[in-house]
């Protein structure tokens, strides 16, 4: 409506222009050379606004024949970026949708219409692994290898794929190569780290432990924890393969870079033992019972004075939770030693105080011992063995991601290869029914059991 207008009022614009040039009298004469040209102002007038107009549609021609084409290339190729884009993303959606044949049928269309072979080969990759098609996919993926934008994310499929297929070898070269190229980024470190660790190389996870901490892809506590572990498995190796003075030595590094880390603790008190250095063997036990006690050194701790009598092995298990003496542990130790050394009213004590702070089964069955001891008392004592079955189970080392039981600490879960997430801590009850013989708290632990193979 709006253009009708502005056109009616440009016509009559026009007209009364035209009009007033023509009623005023006069004559126009132009002169050029012998010619002349003699009119009325009206006429020049209409004269001058036609060859404008010629002029300018000879221009409008001219400039759509010559730019007309490129115009044309360009527009066909917007739409064809503009279709190939939707069909780009909708295969996307269908392979988070876990629709591996529309996925595969956007990647193709995707492909004909875009000139952009990383999206459509990532999109292609991703529908040949809903699909299953393993050695398609890995086409793909070796295919993204050639092209430096999506390299990286080639060799984390590569990756995958060899993980999933049980080549740690292959994994293992391209976590490598991504680390290369990306050294920062956490995921590469991570897999880098477990894959080193999952092949005995001890030194070279190391190392990448200390990035992993540089580039803050892992907390302070969680680097120590692991720089620990994995010197415990390379004191541990060199302990299979005689070198025991060596072994000695890295098992003390991962103690003095976390104090708190158990296994270490008890392989270098072990090795101590071994040498004959029992002096050496009751400090570190002592020292490490201050950060962490734990059942099995009680045990260590005990087996170094098995001269001794029960009197005389309580009064050392004193001055050795001394430095940690209202711990659940402690007070468990010494409730054991005093039924031991027959110290009825010392061990009704500490079990009381233990029933207080972690009333487990185990508690409740050495209070049932006591009160066979001490009073040969059989309803009491049936009545704390009904504790025992309603009472939490006992703490035992659980991975934490698959919950399965272990009878010592490891440095990966053997359920689930997890890295790094075995812990000593009470399971759930339904947990506890299904732990393995040794599992538990008051079996004997007293060293670690290995998982790798390995050595590095």
């Amino acid at each position: 409506m709006i253009r009708i207008v502005a056109f009616i009022v440009a016509v009559i614009v026009v007209a009364a222009v035209a009009t007033w040039i023509s009623e005023p009298p006069g004559r126009v004469e132009i002169a050029w050379g012998d010619y002349a040209v003699e009119t009325s102002p009206g006429i020049l007038a209409a004269f001058v606004a036609v060859a404008a107009t010629i002029v300018l549609v000879i221009g409008a021609v001219v400039r759509f024949v010559w730019i007309g084409p490129r115009r044309f290339a360009l527009a066909r190729r917007r739409r064809r970026e503009r279709l190939g884009y939707r069909a780009l993303t909708q295969g996307l959606v269908a392979a988070a949708a876990g629709d591996p044949r529309r996925a595969r049928r956007f990647a193709r269309r995707a492909n004909l219409l875009l000139d952009e072979p990383p999206l459509t080969l990532l999109l292609s990759a991703q529908a040949a692994q809903l699909e299953g098609d393993d050695r398609a996919a890995r086409g793909y993926f070796e295919a993204m290898l050639d092209q430096p934008a999506t390299a990286f994310l080639g060799l984390r499929g590569l990756l995958v794929q060899a993980e999933r297929t049980g080549d740690t070898a292959a994994a293992l070269e391209h976590a490598e190569r991504a680390f290369a190229l990306r050294p920062e980024t956490p995921w590469v470190l991570t897999a880098l780290l477990e894959l080193q660790t999952r092949t005995g190389r001890w030194s070279d996870a190391l190392v990448t432990v200390k990035e992993a901490l540089r580039h803050g892809a892992v907390t302070e506590e969680a680097g120590r924890r692991r720089q620990a572990g994995l010197l415990f498995e390379r004191a541990r190796a060199l302990r299979e393969q005689g070198e025991a003075r060596e072994a000695l030595r890295v098992a003390d590094e991962a103690r003095a870079v976390d104090a708190s880390f158990l296994p270490a603790a008890l392989l270098g008190a072990g090795l101590a033992k071994e040498a004959g250095r029992d002096s050496a063997a009751v400090r570190t036990v002592t020292d490490a019972w201050r950060h962490c006690p734990h059942p099995a050194l009680g045990r260590l701790f005990l087996a170094l004075h098995a001269d001794s009598s029960a009197a005389e092995k309580l009064k050392r298990v004193e001055k050795l939770v001394a430095g940690n003496s209202d711990h659940a542990e402690s007070h468990m130790l010494l409730a054991q030693q005093a039924l031991d050394a027959r110290q009825w009213g010392t061990a009704r004590r500490h079990l009381e105080r233990v029933a207080e702070q972690r009333p487990t089964a185990a508690v409740y069955r050495l209070l049932a011992r006591l009160e066979e001891a001490e009073n040969g008392d059989g309803d009491a004592v049936r009545q704390r063995l009904r504790q025992a079955s309603e009472a939490p189970p006992d703490p035992a080392w659980l991975c934490t991601r698959c919950a399965s039981a272990s009878p010592a600490w490891a440095i990966a879960c053997e359920g689930c290869g997890t890295f790094d997430s075995i812990e000593w801590r009470t399971p759930p009850r339904a947990e506890a029914d299904a732990l393995p013989p040794g599992a538990a708290a008051d079996e004997d632990d007293e060293q670690p059991r290995p998982v790798q193979a390995a050595a590095g």
